[in-house]
């Protein structure tokens, strides 16, 4: 591939000329009106055309939701109402084009001026398919503008963005950064990652897969998928998720402003299982495992692993619900964390359906602290190991009662066979001879229990 990017004065002067075009009102989309006549722009309507056939999006976009971000004069957006779609377009400035092909089209595609850093699932809601095209580069901050891209979709987001040419490198994932206006003169033109790094990024944000399907011109189309692809029959016995805690904390509680990750802790049968065998599953949206590590092996449990991932972006406050797989078996059992709120404050969420019967609280016993640093727990952890039938628990089920005390455990993990462990963090020492007790929501309380 000839490199004609940044640097380049001759791509420099073709970029300022095209600038000039559209400052001077006329379009960048041309835009093909009922009548058959077209108001004229720098990119023609068969190449627009083409660029959506390139991710073969449907001719059909009945029941679905559209999102356009950055959107200019529209012509993707009105293309995907045509095929049928609910569209909201959406840019950072409002453009009299666009109004005026909405108004001469008759066109019911919700326009709103927003920034990418502005946008959000609870403003806008969630949809099918988010075009973002021509945007990435744009970007200051281009990982998050992905990110919010993915926190908008059910399941897939179509990336369009320069690129910089692959480089024969041990890490090829690279991207050049604009200082000014090193890219075409434009000092909004921020980024140009190598198509490598594009996906690398497209991964990074949260996007179980992403596959480059064109590179042309050094613009490279991109699908990025919310979902695992669908799994082969199940040739392998199911792994059992213990727990999952926050990688900062060791505790089952997320911030949504925070950059934590998700540590699972799994057995499985299967031994030699990596990052490519280890497929994560958060409220049924695949996330990319990090680093998977082995942590052990016992003769009747089997070999146990830690997965760590991402906590995606953009998740509510309140419960979520974490599951797994191996590339050859079926899905684990769930496990529940929770997401705080921006002010770091739990949001009530009611239990679901807990069994009627208490359950039996086996033992109570005191660890001492593993890592002096952490304050939450410099006086060691409490570890209650009790039986339930209930098929998934959260830190919000379960109430430890110690003297006078009453504490929310900070995990909660199965054991396996009706077995859960709580554990609580203590920043202060347990009392010579105290006892603990345990109950499930506002059930009843099992017997006390000796700490040892």
């Amino acid at each position: 591939m000839t490199r004609v990017a940044a640097g380049d004065t001759g791509f420099e002067q073709r970029i300022q000329d095209m600038a000039q075009s559209v400052q001077a009102r006329f379009r960048y989309h041309s835009i093909d009106l009922p009548d058959g006549s077209v108001l004229p722009g720098l990119q023609s309507v068969e190449h627009m055309r083409r660029r959506l056939a390139v991710f073969g999006v449907p001719m059909d976009l009945r029941g679905k939701r559209v999102l356009d971000i950055g959107a200019w004069d529209g012509w993707f957006s009105f293309e995907c109402e045509r095929r049928g779609a609910e569209v909201v377009a959406v840019d950072c400035v409002e453009l009299d084009t666009f109004l005026e092909a909405r108004e001469l089209l008759g066109s019911k595609v919700e326009y709103r001026t927003l920034d990418v850093v502005e946008l959000s699932a609870a403003k806008l809601g969630r949809f099918d398919i988010v075009l973002f095209f021509g945007v990435l580069y744009h970007l200051r901050h281009p990982l998050l503008g992905l990110e919010k891209a993915l926190e908008l979709s059910t399941d897939q987001v179509l990336v369009e963005s320069f690129v910089i040419p692959s480089e024969n490198r041990t890490i090829p994932a690279v991207m050049e950064f604009y200082e000014r206006g090193e890219l075409g003169g434009q000092i909004d033109n921020w980024c140009g990652p190598s198509p490598e790094c594009l996906l690398a990024m497209c991964r990074s944000a949260g996007f179980a897969q992403a596959e480059i399907i064109e590179i042309s011109s050094q613009r490279a189309s991109a699908i990025c998928r919310r979902h695992w692809p669908e799994p082969p029959p199940p040739t392998a016995a199911a792994p059992h998720l213990n727990s999952v805690a926050n990688n900062r904390t060791h505790v089952a509680l997320f911030h949504p402003d925070k950059e934590e990750y998700l540590c699972c802790y799994f057995k499985s049968p299967e031994v030699g299982l990596g990052v490519d065998s280890v497929f994560v599953e958060v409220d049924g949206f695949g996330v990319p495992a990090l680093v998977v590590a082995a942590t052990g092996a016992t003769p009747n449990t089997g070999n146990g692993y830690q997965v760590n991932c991402l906590r995606p972006p953009g998740l509510a406050p309140g419960r979520h619900v974490v599951n797994l797989r191996t590339a050859r078996s079926a899905n684990s059992n769930a496990v529940e964390f929770e997401m705080l709120d921006r002010d770091g404050r739990e949001v009530a969420v009611p239990s679901p359906d807990l069994p009627h019967e208490p359950p039996e609280l086996c033992s109570a016993e005191f660890h001492a602290s593993g890592d002096r640093r952490l304050t939450a727990a410099r006086a060691g952890s409490l570890v209650c190991y009790f039986r339930s039938p209930a098929e998934r628990l959260g830190c919000a089920d379960v109430e430890i009662e110690i003297g006078t005390s009453k504490l929310r455990p900070h995990t909660v993990g199965s054991i396996g066979h009706g077995i859960w462990q709580a554990n609580v963090l203590l920043s202060t020492a347990i009392a010579p001879g105290a006892a603990a007790r345990l109950r499930l929501g506002s059930g009843v309380w099992t017997p006390k229990q000796p700490i040892g």
